[in-house]
């Protein structure tokens, strides 16, 4: 036979160190690759769960500005408003606390022609950190506040 093919340990080749093996680069793309593709969906969660506080805020900033366009059109705190109020929460799910500020009422709650107002919404956001199958989740609570000023665009009679 010819041994000068087989090389220096013949049929059987001489078994690695253990050196070798420690300090050996084999497979070592795989677990780069892993440790990457982990960090990045970790990331992409992470920015998801940012996006969810945006939209909310968005979300009630929509519902502030339709019910100043509803007192304004009205010239009024009317029934009409709190019905655009309740059926918008239930829309969004959010349940704001809604106040409405700075404002004359000439009488019965009618804002005069060009009389301004603030109607100000303020919402507690619970953002989920943590949620443990053993434990209740763990959250942060991010307070909310959106204030828009209206003016009254109708004109009341006032009976003397």
């Amino acid at each position: 036979m010819n041994s000068r093919h087989r090389g220096i340990g013949g049929r059987f080749p001489p078994p690695l160190s253990f050196e070798k093996l420690l300090f050996s680069r084999k497979g070592s793309s795989y677990f780069d690759l892993m440790i990457k593709t982990l960090v990045v969906i970790t990331l992409m969660v992470t920015v998801m769960s940012f996006l969810s506080i945006f939209t909310t805020y968005l979300n009630l900033n929509h519902v502030c500005r339709r019910v100043v366009r509803v007192v304004e059109l009205e010239g009024e705190v009317s029934d009409k408003a709190y019905d655009v109020f309740y059926r918008l929460k239930q829309q969004t799910g959010l349940s704001p606390e809604m106040t409405i500020e700075d404002v004359e009422y000439c009488e019965d709650q009618k804002i005069q022609l060009r009389d301004t107002f603030m109607v100000t919404m303020v919402y507690s956001y619970p953002f989920t950190i943590f949620m443990p199958s053993f434990a209740p989740p763990v959250q942060i609570n991010i307070p909310m506040k959106v204030s828009i000023t209206g003016m009254s665009e109708k004109y009341w009679k006032l009976s003397e």
